[in-house]
């Protein structure tokens, strides 16, 4: 019930953010848990424990925006 009450309330903020932006957000969230998960799977100790994911999916944001600056650029330049 808590679900359903706060999908209902999130629906409509949510709606007004753009489709790929969304998928943007859930790929970098995957991919940070992922690489925690599975560091932590193997032994590893994290420095500053579960905060260390905040970390990870910041550091994949910057590069995720880099690289479509880039391939932007990339696509720009071999269209002119």
């Amino acid at each position: 019930m808590l679900v359903c009450g706060i999908g209902l309330v999130i629906h409509r903020p949510l709606a007004r953010i753009p489709e790929n932006t969304l998928k943007f957000a859930v790929g970098v969230m995957l991919v940070a848990f992922g690489i925690y998960w599975t560091a932590e799977g193997l032994g590893m100790d994290w420095p500053g424990g579960d905060l260390a994911i905040l970390a990870l999916a910041v550091v994949l944001l910057v590069l995720g925006r880099a690289a479509v600056v880039w391939l932007r650029r990339r696509r720009a330049q071999l269209s002119a």
